[in-house]
Parts: C-alpha cells; sequence; structure tokens
C-alpha cells in the first residue's frame, strides 16, 4: 500500500519550480497545471512559513530561510563515508584502486581508497598530499578554478619535474587544462610516479561547485589507451552518482 500526501507533492513541485529560477504565480500556473486559486494557498502557506518571498517585481523565488536549510542539512554528508558503496563498485569493475580527493591550499589531499586486487598496485594513501599539477584529480580541481585563483596559482607555483612525463611549463598546463574541460576527465600519464596511471572526474556539490575528485589509478602498463578510456567512462558514471547524493542533479547527466 503507498500512503502519498498530494498537497505536500504539490508543494515541493512549487519549491523545485521556483529553485531553477524565479516565477510570477500566473507562470507557476501554467507550468504546473495547478488552478490560481489553489497555487495561491500554497504559495501563502510557504511565504508564512518563510520558505518563499515575493519579489518588486512580483516574481516568487526561494528565500535564504530554505537556503539555510539546505546548508545546514548539507553538514550532515560525509562525502568519503557515503561514497564508499560507489568506490566499492568502481574499483570491483576497474580492478584498480579507487580513490576520493579534496582540494586544499591548491594541493590534492586524498580522503578515502578503496585497494585494487591486483597484487601490484599504487601507493598513494589516505592522507597523502601531492602536488596539484603532477596527478589528475588535482589537474582536474585546476581545470575548474575561476581565472582569479588559477591565475594566483600560476604566479606561486613552481612546476618541478616529477618524472620524464610531468608538465614543468605554464603553457602546457594552461592547454591541458583546456582539454580537461572539454573532455570532462582528467588522465595522469606518470607523471608525479613512473608507473602511475590514474583518471579523475569531478563531484560536484548541490550549487554545482567541484567539491571532490573521484580517481582511477593504477600501474600505466595495465592501462592501454582502450582500458583507459572504458574505465573513464565508468568514472563519470560513478563521480555523477556521488555527485546526487550531495544534491546535484543537472538537466542531462551520464548514465
Amino acid at each position: 500500500m503507498q500512503y502519498q500526501n498530494k498537497s505536500l507533492g504539490k508543494s515541493f513541485d512549487i519549491i523545485e519550480s521556483l529553485c531553477r529560477e524565479p516565477k510570477t504565480a500566473t507562470e507557476l500556473s501554467m507550468e504546473l497545471g495547478l488552478n490560481p486559486t489553489t497555487l495561491h494557498r500554497f504559495i501563502m502557506t510557504l511565504q508564512e512559513m518563510g520558505i518563499v518571498e515575493k519579489l518588486n517585481d512580483n516574481k516568487l523565488r526561494m528565500s535564504y530561510q530554505f537556503i539555510n536549510l539546505g546548508k545546514m542539512a548539507e553538514t550532515h554528508y560525509d562525502i568519503a563515508g557515503d561514497s564508499k558503496p560507489f568506490l566499492e563498485a568502481l574499483a570491483k569493475e576497474s580492478g584498480e584502486s579507487v580513490l576520493i580527493s579534496t582540494f586544499q591550499n591548491f594541493s590534492v589531499s586524498y580522503l578515502s581508497k578503496v585497494e585494487s586486487s591486483h597484487a601490484i598496485r599504487i601507493v598513494l594513501d589516505p592522507g597523502d598530499k601531492v602536488p596539484s599539477y603532477t596527478v589528475a584529480s588535482g589537474k582536474l580541481f585546476l581545470s575548474s578554478l575561476d581565472e582569479t585563483l588559477l591565475h594566483k596559482f600560476l604566479a606561486k607555483v613552481k612546476l618541478e619535474k616529477k618524472t620524464e612525463n610531468t608538465i614543468t611549463t605554464k603553457e602546457a598546463l594552461l592547454k591541458e587544462l583546456q582539454e580537461i574541460r572539454e573532455r570532462g576527465y582528467a588522465i595522469d600519464n606518470e607523471e608525479y610516479l613512473v608507473g602511475l596511471k590514474g583518471m579523475a572526474a569531478p563531484i560536484y556539490n548541490s550549487t554545482g561547485n567541484v567539491v571532490a575528485a573521484l580517481s582511477v589509478a593504477g600501474v600505466a602498463l595495465r592501462l592501454d589507451n582502450d582500458k583507459t578510456t572504458s574505465i573513464a567512462e565508468r568514472l563519470l558514471y560513478y563521480a555523477n552518482k556521488i555527485s546526487n547524493t550531495l544534491g546535484w542533479f543537472p538537466e542531462e547527466s551520464n548514465n
């Protein structure tokens, strides 16, 4: 037996619509197919609760009280813990190690890891910090920075050579970051450690900001171009799934 409160459902339809953009009552009525009188009752209730407010142009929008409620709820999320089932699934599918990382002070910090089933594995572990320009997750984070922060990073960083493949010029790094934006994920081709190859995809929060990276990393000899492309597809899939748990639901996502 299903229990459904139709009034509650209609209230959420209104909230969802106004979260996308402010609208007039007439626009809401047409979009949701609600009788103007019925819609007015819902809007008045939401206004009295402080969830919806009316602007000077008569458009309705979600209030700061509603935004603050969302922020409070967001603090209950634990990216490392909540994403663990997805890391385990991706590690099983790819046969390689899978990690979650964040970005602080222009450096990558690893939060969680599920090991590869292979005897020969990567050496990055939770708590490790690495130069952002040398690994897939770091380059992914850099590609998501706005122009001001990116130039701040470029002004202070010294691109030291870690391997023969490390990017050591700012021109080459900028070109790489643009390719990452276009491709949707980053690749590290033995740029931090000889023999280590990795891929990273963005994890978004409810406002569409990149808050973490999901990475697959393994021995380069096992990751030829075909295997890399195949794993990258699943990487994007699971990164989207984790983003969904944080409230990110784009109109079009990779499935």
